[in-house]
């Protein structure tokens, strides 16, 4: 029967403030109209409202939301964004290139219209991304959330910076990216997942990642937050240590980080390192480097994880399903016919856990001493809070570090350093309990342990094989 509160005996459109905010940022991330349609479903009614296809184009006609051809951009217009974007990413292939133009600069542009600047402008860089060197690697997974795997990325050693990252490997999503001024202490790393736990409202069913130490925290917390929920699991342990070579996802992960974002930014700390600006010796130094820089880093890892997490790799005939963005297949992984394995947490439980190993309090959570970090806000209040980028970053720094010059005092700075080095590193052993069962598969190692799993789930593993390729021209 016709709804009769809709024109024509049809139901009504949502309202525009509704489903507006929605639409925006689905176009951001470069979904077509008909993958538009289908997820506003989620976020309206659909027994009092309705969006259909015809009504979502003639909403964005209204508000200016076009599509790369109704955009109507030329070599000439896209010049001077494109050539932004390079600064910061120099060797970013015309994928990213799409992706970045998207989400930064609102630019919707074809690949082929990028692709044709970049040989008219910059074609021998073009040509050294045509080069393929292939790593192919086999990985196991049941499902969403059969594991989490975990890594750590010390290539800025020298600028006394470091990297971690944390992936859901069957959807291919980063849980998370972050840049501190240590990634060794098992407190930080276990803090960084139990934020994340806290966020999804659940957790996996192992975790995963290679020997070292700093690993110890997550092992102990995510398998005391599985004992917690369920006894059964209490005589082992719900993490699995690989060796580099066994832990593939995280590996392939930084080889593309390093290739799609790191090259700009590691120009501009080494200008600071090799003109002496700044000196990662130097505790005064490194504390205003810190202050400064990790925030703004951080920013921009930020942007790179969003952009990772909601562009659609191009198909690989060696990948097994399911193959979409890692934000839909994470979102929504019955549309891959797949099953979601995560276990709901308890949010009295994962308190607990973060008590025991990533107390708050602790001072490796601190970006700087709470004193230098107030001291230092003051500052850059005096100095008129300049926004940090590419382009002022040492002005910024040389700026900082001249106010706190005026005042220093050895015997503090020593203190606050001090505070720093004490958090840098520490000792928390791994529970003394045996390992899940390993049959090879990384599905396969909790089914025995884990009364939450279904009795099929085995028959539902997936093998990818994964490549370091994605982003060539």
């Amino acid at each position: 029967m016709p709804n009769p509160s809709g024109k024509n005996g049809y139901i009504s459109a949502p309202p525009d403030e509704l489903i507006k905010p929605v639409i925006e940022q689905y176009v951001a991330r470069g979904y077509s109209n008909k993958e538009i349609v289908s997820r506003l479903r989620d976020h309206y009614d659909v027994d009092k409202y309705n969006v259909s296809l015809d009504l979502l184009k003639k909403r964005r006609s209204q508000w200016g939301l076009k599509a790369a051809r109704g955009q109507h951009h030329t070599i000439t217009s896209i010049a001077p964004a494109i050539e932004r974007v390079r600064v910061r990413f120099p060797n970013q292939g015309s994928h990213d290139m799409k992706q970045t133009l998207l989400q930064e600069e609102r630019i919707m542009v074809s690949r082929e219209l990028i692709l044709e600047y970049m040989n008219r402008h910059h074609p021998s860089e073009v040509q050294a991304r045509k080069t393929h060197r292939l790593k192919r690697s086999i990985f196991w997974t049941a499902g969403l959330h059969d594991l989490w795997v975990y890594d750590q990325h010390d290539k800025w050693r020298r600028f006394q910076l470091y990297l971690h990252v944390g992936l859901e490997p069957f959807s291919g999503r980063t849980l998370w990216l972050k840049i501190w001024w240590t990634n060794r202490n098992p407190r930080l790393i276990c803090g960084w997942y139990c934020d994340t736990v806290a966020a999804l409202g659940a957790m996996p069913l192992l975790g995963q990642s290679d020997p070292g130490t700093e690993n110890n925290g997550v092992a102990n917390g995510h398998t005391m937050l599985r004992h917690l929920h369920d006894p059964h699991l209490s005589q082992t342990l719900q993490h699995k240590f690989k060796n580099k070579h066994g832990n593939i996802k995280p590996e392939i992960f930084w080889s593309q980080l390093r290739k799609r974002w790191s090259p700009g930014f590691e120009d501009i700390l080494n200008y600071g390192v090799h003109n002496g600006l700044y000196n990662p010796d130097d505790p005064l130094e490194r504390l205003v480097f810190h202050f400064l820089f990790i925030p703004w880093l951080q920013r921009e890892l930020d942007l790179f994880a969003e952009r990772f997490n909601n562009s659609k790799p191009r198909h690989n005939i060696h990948k097994a399903l399911p193959h979409g963005r890692p934000n839909d297949i994470f979102s929504r992984p019955e549309d891959f016919d797949s099953k979601d394995f995560s276990v709901k947490v308890d949010p009295a439980l994962l308190a607990t856990v973060r008590e025991e190993y990533a107390p708050a309090q602790h001072p490796v959570f601190r970006l700087v001493p709470d004193e230098f970090f107030a001291q230092a806000t003051e500052f850059m209040t005096a100095l008129g809070n300049p926004v940090m980028d590419g382009t002022n970053a040492w002005s910024i720094y040389m700026d900082l570090l001249f106010c706190f010059r005026l005042l220093e005092d050895p015997d503090q700075i020593h203190g606050f350093s001090s505070v720093i080095e004490q958090a840098r590193d520490e000792h928390l052993p791994v529970m003394e309990l045996p390992p899940c069962v390993d049959d090879g598969m990384v599905g396969a190692g909790m089914h025995p342990l884990g009364s939450d799993v279904s009795s099929d789930a085995e028959s539902d593993q997936y093998e990818f094989v994964w490549t370091t390729d994605e982003d060539s021209e």
